[in-house]
């Protein structure tokens, strides 16, 4: 009978222990009876046996290991009131976390399901929950709450801790979970994306600074990271496995291209390292690619601690780089990637002792810590280039000064030398206008008087010398030739020459045939005007003093819409060309090339016995 009383007294006490009592309110409490699991093939039957004992939170990987599947969860529980007080207000029933997904029942009824309980599956680890219990829904002694749980043991599939309590303690408690494992990642994708897009901004303006480049790459993968761990379904892999082997490729690459970023910022570069992480970082992500569920487990945490490992060393390397040089922004660098490895160091312990998360992270809250150092960094080079910026304009200032004075000299050395040229410009074009014009006119009076039998009347003399008069007036008035007005055709343009030279060629016996249009097809301008008329009497002087002539042809033809060709031509005795330009002993020949070079047209001399032709082609506009 001793050990009989002895078994029940044990039993007893064995109740007493596993119960577990939530307070409600000052007068009712919840007292959970039985909290069991059972494994199971399908979510429509409940098994009826293998049902053990455990307690919550509850994680597979530790009591079924290596199991890939689903489960039950039972818990029995009741309400309590004291001095048969009874309760009025209904009871909230929270759950941190079913991992992965999953579905509840209370009394048999369904409360909630996953929108997904087979693969691709939803995600429930990281979304905490709760329901209310009206209290028509419960039953007076003992309840029952059914939790089913699919998952794989890579992911530490199982069930989180589970809570009773009022509305008001639920609400703050929940708010409290949803700001831990969502609402701070949330802000921490947004100031990511943030400072990723102004880096992006910079590198793209700024090919030459590769830093800000690296950083947004890795704040785009980091974006990548923690969206996969947010949402609640695994769109678009097809696959939990896939799902979780991509977002590993993602972490390392973000740790990757982050420490590529680190390198740029203290100015260095190693070629050779640079391209072995590259290297590590292919070979795994074709491993997780390519493992199967039974390795992926030990694949991901392999990964996991030789990136933090790589980031833990770079650290190290940044902090003695930073002692080094002393360079206040590696320095700062140092500090802000240290506290970072401290907050990320107490949440790697957290989630080995409590599992999928139970406590709060401290990770999502180096996101303002790196946003506050990139804007430092930021504003101290903004000002580091503003300074630059202003001791340049400064030397600059000073520099403009300088050669300001030197360009006023030399500005008033040549304004000097463009004086001393236009006075010679001006003596050469009187020198041609004397030669062109006035020397024809005297030439032609010359030959005149020498050709003469008689004695030459007073009145003849007389208006030979108005003539002159009136070619040096021409002379003097040339400078103004821009604003004469050009005859309205040909035949009136060329009719003072002709008038001029008809009767001297007469004298002589010499035939001039003059053809000419009777219209402008495009008009020349003044000075073009001015500078064939000089061309035809140069070239009918030459055939007065030289040619022995006789007969000559004037001609004026359009060569194209924009080209108008003057040429002289006689059968005269010729000459050598050569031997004149090289001799220099025609001042004609020269005055007509120059003319016609200032108008960028083009002089033409053709002479053999019996033939002389000069022809000028000059460009209408």
């Amino acid at each position: 009978m001793k050990w009989v009383s002895f078994v029940v007294f044990g039993c007893i006490c064995a109740q007493v222990i596993a119960v577990q009592s939530y307070d409600i309110n000052a007068q009712c409490r919840v007292d959970v009876t039985e909290v069991a699991k059972v494994k199971t093939e399908d979510n429509s039957k409940i098994p009826t046996t293998g049902w053990e004992p455990t307690q919550l939170p509850d994680n597979w990987s530790k009591s079924w290991s290596g199991y890939n599947g689903a489960a039950w969860y039972k818990i029995h529980w009741h309400l309590a009131c004291q001095n048969q007080h009874s309760i009025t207000e209904p009871i909230a029933f929270s759950i941190d976390y079913i991992n992965s997904a999953g579905a509840t029942f209370l009394n048999g009824d369904l409360l909630w399901s996953d929108r997904h309980l087979q693969e691709p599956l939803s995600k429930s680890w990281n979304v905490p929950r709760y329901w209310i219990f009206p209290i028509s829904s419960l039953k007076p002694g003992n309840n029952e709450i059914l939790i089913y749980v699919t998952g794989y043991h890579y992911q530490k599939a199982g069930l989180g801790k589970i809570e009773f309590n009022n509305l008001l303690n639920n609400n703050e408690k929940h708010l409290k979970k949803v700001w831990d494992r969502r609402t701070l990642f949330q802000i921490n994708l947004i100031l990511s994306g943030t400072i990723g897009v102004i880096c992006l901004v910079i590198w793209l303006f700024r090919r030459s600074e590769t830093t800000f480049g690296w950083f947004s790459l890795s704040c785009l993968l980091w974006i990548l990271f923690v969206s996969n761990l947010l949402s609640t379904e695994n769109f678009p892999f097809s696959s939990s496995l896939w799902a979780s082997k991509v977002n590993g490729i993602f972490f390392a690459a973000y740790i990757h291209c982050f420490i590529i970023y680190l390198f740029r910022f203290i100015h260095q570069q190693n070629k050779k390292l640079e391209h072995t992480f590259w290297g590590i970082l292919l070979l795994l992500s074709v491993a997780l690619l390519l493992s199967s569920i039974d390795v992926l487990a030990i694949l991901l945490s392999f990964v996991f601690a030789l990136y933090i490992l790589l980031f833990v060393l770079m650290v190290a390397y940044v902090s003695y780089s930073a002692v080094k040089t002393k360079n206040g922004e590696f320095l700062f660098l140092a500090i802000c990637l240290l506290s970072i490895l401290f907050f990320i160091s107490i949440d790697i312990y957290t989630y080995n002792q409590d599992g999928a998360s139970e406590s709060s992270l401290l990770s999502p809250y180096t996101s303002p810590v790196i946003t506050a150092f990139v804007v430092l960094i930021l504003g101290f080079r903004l000002n580091k280039n503003l300074l630059k910026i202003e001791r340049f304009n400064q030397h600059l200032t000073e520099k403009i000064q300088m050669v300001s004075q030197d360009l006023k000299q030399s500005l008033d050395e040549k304004h000097q030398l463009e004086i001393d040229n236009v006075r010679l410009q001006e003596r050469i074009h009187l020198s041609h206008e004397l030669h062109d014009g006035l020397g024809a006119s005297l030439v032609r009076s010359m030959v005149l008087v020498d050709q003469s039998a008689d004695q030459i009347p007073n009145k003849h003399v007389l208006s030979m010398l108005k003539v002159l008069r009136d070619d040096l007036r021409q002379i003097i008035d040339s400078g103004s030739s821009l604003n004469t007005k050009v005859p309205e055709t040909p035949i009136f343009w060329i009719a003072p020459v002709r008038y001029r030279f008809m009767q001297l060629m007469e004298d002589l016996d010499i035939d001039v045939k003059w053809d000419f249009p009777q219209h402008w097809a495009k008009v020349p301008t003044a000075i073009q005007c001015l500078s064939l008329i000089r061309i035809v009497e140069e070239g009918l002087t030459n055939v007065i003093k030289h040619s022995q002539a006789t007969q000559v042809k004037v001609s004026l033809a359009y060569v194209s819409e924009h080209a108008l060709a003057l040429i002289v031509e006689d059968n005269g005795v010729g000459f050598d060309i050569e031997s004149v330009q090289q001799h220099g002993l025609s001042i004609g020949m020269r005055s007509m090339h120059l003319r016609m070079e200032k108008m960028g047209g083009s002089l033409n001399i053709e002479s053999r016995k019996g033939c002389t032709r000069i022809q000028a082609i000059i460009e209408l506009t």
